[in-house]
């Protein structure tokens, strides 16, 4: 039984790299021409290709009121914080927090409400997609570290996350710091470009 074949205007993810496009049109027997999200035209075999789910893909994008809340609360944390800048009387000064290190944690219970009608495929590509989000933000925000908190699990989702940054030559990256982050972390350090 062989599946259904692409038509134009469907959305794809790439099977052995990171990115994905739109199928403009069939240019031979199960190969079609995609446009990628950076505005490339690429031929690419369907087997090398998986079909995104809109409707997931929307699902997945949406914010849920408790998320929505949490940010509310995160953002009026941060305005009382910013307020307060200094004015610790009878206190010792607090360590200034490092703003050029950001942290992200994919555990999928922090990411969305309920995973129990997603595939594991699925769940390991929101994942991936929240990550290459942070990292793409850390680095236009300047960052020079970012922590990738991925879990020990089976190791498919580090190995997966580990694989993606050998595709971005301005980073390195390492085991995290043990005693701070345990097993289940890495250290990415982002190098500036000039």
């Amino acid at each position: 039984m062989s599946a259904k074949p692409l038509q134009p205007g469907d959305r794809v993810s790439f099977v052995d790299e990171v990115g994905g496009g739109v199928v403009l049109r069939s240019v031979g027997h199960r190969v079609v021409r995609v446009r990628t999200d950076e505005g490339f035209e690429l031929d690419r075999a369907e087997h090398g290709l998986v079909l995104v789910n809109s409707e997931l893909r929307t699902r997945l994008s949406q914010v849920s009121d408790h998320q929505a809340k949490l940010i509310a609360a995160n953002d009026t944390l941060e305005e009382k914080r910013r307020k307060q800048k200094g004015a610790r009387p009878g206190k010792t000064p607090k360590k200034a927090e490092d703003n050029s290190v950001a942290e992200v944690d994919l555990h999928l219970h922090e990411l969305v409400d309920d995973e129990r009608n997603l595939s594991d495929g699925e769940k390991l590509e929101f994942q991936l997609r929240y990550f290459e989000r942070a990292l793409e933000g850390a680095i236009r925000d300047g960052k020079r570290k970012l922590i990738v908190i991925h879990g020990v699990g089976e190791g498919v989702l580090r190995e997966e996350v580990r694989r993606m940054l050998q595709y971005y030559d301005t980073v390195q990256f390492q085991d995290a710091d043990m005693r701070r982050f345990g097993a289940g972390a890495t250290e990415v350090i982002i190098h500036r470009t000039r």
